[in-house]
């Protein structure tokens, strides 16, 4: 018989309840503070302490909240989804088939079509010179000085 190659499963978390080993440390801190945060109140519901009930609840919602980020996620999925919460999206860019919106440059687009028209043009550089606006007349001008060269060239050939 031909020797088969085989993955070893040592390095795989152990996981119980869809729960992986490592996440229980958290679940049981979870469930200590269910346990622990309605003592002073002294309620009881149903002849049964509420501290009773908080605990099954916070454990039971903790098992499934990590059931929930861990099946059928990629590793490290909910830590990507958090930093892309919180981040800006120039520290931690979207996905480009995500859900969130990617970052719209429409005042270089608009500023570029504006200038390309011809329409109000001067006025709008006599008006508010910016940064932009004089970077975008600049590029201009030299596509058009290229083109110019570009086609001198081509007939000079032909």
């Amino acid at each position: 018989m031909r020797t088969r190659p085989i993955r070893p499963n040592i390095y795989l978390p152990v996981v119980r309840f869809g729960v992986a080993d490592s996440d229980w440390f958290t679940i049981l801190l979870i469930s200590c503070a269910g346990y622990l945060a309605p003592v002073p109140l002294g309620i009881t519901v149903l002849y049964v302490p509420l501290q009773m009930w908080t605990w099954l609840v916070a454990t039971a919602g903790s098992i499934a909240f990590f059931n929930y980020v861990r099946i059928g996620r990629r590793p490290y999925w909910l830590q990507h989804k958090i930093r892309g919460l919180v981040l800006h999206h120039r520290q931690y860019r979207a996905i480009p088939n995500g859900r969130k919106r990617s970052f719209r440059r429409g005042w270089l687009i608009d500023a570029a079509t504006d200038l390309a028209s011809g329409q109000a043009a001067r006025s709008q550089l006599a008006q508010a010179v910016t940064p932009t606006l004089l970077v975008v007349e600049h590029n201009r001008r030299l596509q058009e000085a290229c083109e110019e060269k570009w086609n001198a060239l081509l007939l000079t050939t032909n």
